[in-house]
């Protein structure tokens, strides 16, 4: 089958193809009957507009590139239903790629997207100064860069996502109320969400004259999740043997939420009257596991939506020439009760 053309729209309406152009991109310079005309004639023979020739002309590919940790994890598969949404609607399309916490695997993901003229990229970092450079090179040229979760960097850009010390510290607060004091805190190594994570959690021990404890610290490599396992078991038997063992766990990640929980479980210890568990998830599944987890859950769909419209916003003021005053939005995090504390 042939594919429809401008000019054939055109031919068969009786109109002329740049008029044809402007009312398939919505221009005011077409008035409301002849746009709806030439998009139902359009509409009906299934036209789809050729979007090289566009991008050659226009110098817009209307593509945004999106680079997060691991599409599997439920906090970013949230996040990418919410760009997703808003992309739909602004009629972008999407490019997901995956770092894999891997500085390395980022740079070539970044280097990819830009190779095919995206015209932007929505990252959440995987630290807070790998790459960061070249994404601040990229932004300040032709390519600009909004961050989503991982924010606490020095990129002067739009940056979206958590009060990640006060999310901290109300989790580790909760605990403290619920007389769990000998807390354990298994978070990871490389990026500063977890950092801020960590200083809210040494706040609220602070705030209660609760010694911190580095025997009571455990960082796991999250681009090696393969021995992310060993390193919780290690640590839990390492703190047995010295008579240590915590009486509460606060994972300040997803994942580790996630494998701590199942590896308690594997080792019958029983939650939470050998061990309370509190952490970071995003997972719709939390009340149905045993026992249910009180978590502190982001609101990711908000922050995809965010991060998107504020893409939108930095394209629209560039080519208007416009000054953009940047901000980093935090939003704030809901922790809810369940049986695991």
């Amino acid at each position: 089958m042939k594919r429809l053309t401008l000019k054939d729209i055109a031919k068969a309406l009786n109109l002329s193809a740049p008029t044809i152009s402007k009312a398939l991109s919505d221009s005011y310079e077409i008035n409301k009957e002849t746009k709806e005309k030439i998009i139902a004639y359009a509409h009906k023979h299934n036209y789809q507009y050729n979007a090289l020739a566009r991008s050659l002309k226009t110098g817009k590919t209307n593509i945004i590139g999106v680079i997060v940790s691991t599409i599997s994890n439920s906090f970013f598969s949230q996040i990418l239903e919410g760009i997703e949404e808003s992309s739909l609607f602004q009629k972008y399309n999407i490019i997901i790629m995956q770092s894999r916490e891997s500085p390395a695997v980022e740079k070539k993901c970044i280097d990819i997207l830009y190779s095919k003229g995206v015209d932007g990229i929505l990252i959440s970092p995987v630290s807070d100064s790998a790459n960061l450079s070249y994404l601040q090179q990229l932004h300040n040229s032709n390519c600009p860069i909004v961050i989503f979760d991982r924010i606490n960097n020095n990129l002067q850009t739009f940056k979206i996502g958590i009060d990640n010390k006060k999310a901290a510290q109300k989790a580790t607060q909760e605990l403290i109320d619920r007389n769990y004091s000998n807390i354990l805190h298994i978070t990871g190594v490389a990026n500063g969400v977890t950092n801020e994570r960590l200083l809210g959690f040494q706040e609220a021990l602070k705030q209660n004259n609760i010694p911190f404890d580095d025997k009571k610290l455990l960082r796991c490599d999250l681009s090696q999740i393969q021995i992310v396992e060993e390193q919780i078991l290690n640590k839990l038997e390492e703190l047995k043997n010295d008579n240590k063992s915590p009486d509460a766990i606060f994972t300040a990640t997803d994942l580790l939420t996630n494998r701590t929980i199942g590896l308690l479980a594997q080792q019958k210890i029983k939650i939470p009257s050998e061990i309370a568990l509190i952490g970071f998830s995003n997972t719709n599944y939390a009340f149905s596991f045993n026992p249910p987890l009180t978590c502190i859950s982001q609101p990711a769909t908000r922050i995809g939506k965010l991060a998107f419209e504020k893409m939108i916003h930095i394209l629209e003021f560039r080519l208007k020439k416009r000054e953009i005053v940047y901000e980093t939005i935090e939003l704030d995090a809901e922790i809810t009760i369940r049986e695991s504390i």
